[in-house]
C-alpha cells in the first residue's frame, strides 16, 4: 500500500454517536476509538478526508419523521454534531457535510458528494482506507461505493466501532459478509502501519 496513493477517510467520528451524548444514537465503544483513529492520523497519507453528519431538526430518518428510524443526533450546530474530543482534526484536509437535506438521507459521502470519487482519481489516489462511526454502516457504505468505483479499499477495525439497527435491516455480520463478497478488506492499525509504504 503507497502512501501516496492512498487517502485515510474518517467516518463521523461525531459526539452524537458515542456516550458523550447518550439521548442521541450511541455506538458501543464509540468513544474510545480516538486513540486508534489519531494513529492513523499520524500516518503519511495523500489525503486525509473527514465526513460529518449534519442533519437539520427535521431530518426524515429522525424518530416523528418520514422514515421514523432514529433518534435525532448530529443536528447542525448542536454538540452531537461536533468531533470527538482529542481527535486531531487539524489533519484532515477536507470536511465533507453529509445529511444536511431534510428529506434525504446520506450514509455515504458518496451520495452526498457524486463527484467524490472522480476527484481521488484525479489525485492519482487508488486506495481509500476508511475508519469511524458505525463501521458496518457510513462506513461500509463508503467503503462499498469506493469499492465499485474501482479502488482498493480496508476497514480498520480497531478504529471504529459498529452498531445492529435492526428497524433499518442494518446488522453488523451481514454487512461483514458483503463487504468481503465485494472484495473490500478488514484490517487494523498495526498490520496497516506495517503494510503502508512511502515512495
Amino acid at each position: 500500500m503507497l502512501a501516496s496513493q492512498t487517502t485515510l477517510i474518517v467516518v463521523d467520528a461525531q459526539q452524537g454517536f458515542t456516550e458523550l451524548c447518550p439521548e442521541e444514537l450511541p455506538i458501543p465503544g464509540g468513544a474510545r476509538i480516538v486513540g486508534a483513529v489519531n494513529a492513523l492520523l499520524a500516518m503519511p497519507f495523500a489525503r486525509i478526508d473527514a465526513t460529518q453528519d449534519w442533519h437539520p431538526p427535521n431530518h426524515c430518518s429522525f424518530i416523528g419523521q418520514r422514515d421514523n428510524l432514529y433518534p435525532p443526533h448530529c443536528v447542525q450546530g448542536t454538540r452531537g454534531a461536533e468531533f470527538l474530543p482529542g481527535l486531531m482534526t487539524e489533519r484532515f484536509h477536507t470536511i465533507w457535510r453529509k445529511g444536511y437535506e431534510a428529506d434525504r438521507d446520506a450514509y455515504a459521502v458518496t451520495a452526498q458528494h457524486p463527484g467524490f470519487a472522480a476527484l481521488l482519481r484525479a489525485q492519482r489516489i487508488t486506495t481509500a482506507v476508511i475508519c469511524g462511526l458505525a463501521l458496518n454502516i457510513c462506513c461500509y457504505f463508503t467503503a462499498r461505493d469506493l469499492r465499485q468505483e474501482g479502488f482498493e479499499v480496508f476497514l480498520v477495525e480497531d478504529a471504529s466501532a459498529g452498531i445492529d439497527v435492526p428497524q433499518a435491516g442494518l446488522y453488523q455480520q451481514q454487512t461483514r459478509l458483503e463487504a468481503l463478497r465485494l472484495g473490500i478488506r478488514y484490517i487494523d492499525v498495526a498490520t496497516l502501519r506495517q503494510q503502508l509504504r512511502i515512495a
